[in-house]
């Protein structure tokens, strides 16, 4: 999820430069948050893994 996220920036970076219309800044706010959304939920899902990793040995 981590890697999908840091994807989705590479996209926001590389394709939403200049919006003029309501639609494209809607589309690069929407990849944005997605982006953002998706790297905070890996990086949460990552750690509940280790500390129940932890937990078990």
């Amino acid at each position: 999820m981590i890697i999908l996220g840091n994807v989705l920036y590479l996209v926001y970076t590389f394709f939403c430069g200049n919006e003029v219309t309501p639609l494209g800044e809607f589309s690069s706010g929407l990849i944005l948050g997605l982006s953002i959304g998706i790297n905070l939920t890996g990086v949460i899902l990552l750690a509940l893994y280790i500390s129940k990793n932890e937990k078990n040995e």
